[in-house]
C-alpha cells in the first residue's frame, strides 16, 4: 500500500504493492498443436498485471521513490495467467502471450507530470505486443460471444484470425496471404490513406478489423474471388444510381456490411458452414463501426450512409 490516493482510490505505481486484472479474458492458442488443432486450441485465460512492473511512468513526480503510472505513456512491462497458452500462434489477438498491459481509464482531475494519474481498479487490457490491440472498440471485440463460445476463439478454430490492419504481419503468411478489411475500406475512406468520410469520424484503415485470405497471382485465391464479387456489385450499384465510374454514390452501412459478409463467407467454406462464425463476424464489425461512428444503437448504425467505391 502507498496510501497515495486521487479520487478516493490508491495510486498505481511501480512502488505499490498491487494487482490489476485484465477486463476481458484473454484468448491464447494452447498445446496439443496436431492436424485436428494446427494452431493448437484457443481458451481463454484470466490475465494478471502487478503495478511493481511498471515501465514508462512519471519521471519528477513519484511516490515512494518509484515511478507512477500515467494516461499514454506508462504501461506494465508484462502480465502473467497465459503462460500455458503457449503454442506457436500464442495470443489470438497479438500473438503474445505475458504481454504487456495497458490502461484505458484514468483520473479525470488529478495529473503528475502534466498527464493523469492511473488508480489501481482502472480499465486496463492486458497481453500486447504494442498498444495498437488496446484501442477501444478491441477491448470490446475481445469480449463477445455467440452461443457460449468466444468470437474470437471461435473464429480461430475455423483458421480466421480477426485483427487490426496495423497487426497484419502477425498473423497472416507474408508473401502467401493478404490482409482484408471484412468491410471494404473504399466505404469508408475513398481515398486511401486520406482519411475518413464524415458519417465515420473515428475509421481508420489501421485499427479496422481484417481477416488473412490467402492471395496470389491467380484470380481464384480467396482475396481474388472476393475482390471480383466488390467490384462486380459496386459497377451494379453505379449504374442503378447513374452515378458513372467516379460520381458520388452511397449505401446504408447494413447493405454494405451484409454483401461484405456474404462475399466472405463464399470465399471461405469453413465460414459458410458455420452460422455462429457468420454471426461473430458480424458482431465484431459492428462493435468497431458504432465506435467509429459514435452511434449507441444498431438501428441508428444500419442506417450510416457509406460511400459505394469507385470502379
Amino acid at each position: 500500500m502507498s496510501n497515495v490516493f486521487a479520487n478516493g482510490l490508491e495510486i498505481s505505481g511501480k512502488a505499490v504493492n498491487a494487482q490489476t486484472i485484465a477486463a476481458f479474458p484473454d484468448v491464447c492458442f494452447t498445446p496439443p498443436e496436431n492436424p485436428a488443432t494446427p494452431p493448437g486450441v484457443p481458451i481463454p485465460y484470466p490475465s494478471f498485471g502487478m503495478a511493481s512492473d511498471t515501465e514508462q511512468g512519471t519521471s519528477t513526480v513519484k511516490i515512494g521513490g518509484k515511478t507512477v503510472n500515467i494516461k499514454n505513456k506508462s504501461d506494465l512491462s508484462r502480465t502473467s495467467g497465459t503462460e500455458a497458452g503457449c503454442a506457436a500462434k500464442k495470443g489470438v489477438v497479438t500473438s503474445k502471450n505475458t504481454g504487456k498491459e495497458y490502461f484505458n481509464s484514468w483520473s479525470n482531475n488529478v495529473k503528475f507530470d502534466g498527464e493523469p494519474v492511473i488508480r489501481n481498479t482502472d480499465l486496463a487490457t492486458n497481453n500486447h505486443a504494442s498498444p495498437v490491440g488496446n484501442t477501444p472498440p478491441w477491448v470490446h471485440i475481445a469480449a463477445l460471444s455467440v452461443g457460449g463460445q468466444n468470437c474470437l476463439a471461435l473464429l480461430a478454430s475455423i483458421d480466421i484470425h480477426v485483427h487490426p490492419y496495423d497487426e497484419a504481419d502477425n498473423h497472416c503468411k507474408k508473401g502467401k496471404q493478404q490482409s482484408d478489411h471484412v468491410i471494404q475500406n473504399a466505404f469508408f475512406e475513398p481515398d486511401r490513406g486520406g482519411g475518413p468520410i464524415s458519417a465515420f469520424p473515428r475509421y481508420t484503415e489501421g485499427d479496422a478489423p481484417c481477416i488473412c485470405l490467402n492471395d496470389g497471382k491467380k484470380r481464384t485465391t480467396q482475396h481474388g474471388k472476393k475482390s471480383r464479387k466488390q467490384i462486380k456489385r459496386a459497377a451494379a450499384q453505379r449504374r442503378a444510381a447513374g452515378a458513372g465510374k467516379s460520381g458520388a454514390c452511397s449505401q446504408s452501412y447494413a447493405d454494405a456490411r451484409d454483401a461484405e459478409l456474404q462475399h466472405t463467407a463464399e470465399s471461405l467454406p469453413k465460414l459458410a458452414a458455420s452460422p455462429d462464425a457468420q454471426e461473430c463476424l458480424k458482431a465484431i464489425c459492428d462493435t468497431y463501426f458504432k465506435w467509429a461512428t459514435r452511434k449507441r444503437s444498431q438501428d441508428r448504425l444500419d442506417e450510416v450512409q457509406c460511400d459505394v467505391p469507385k470502379v
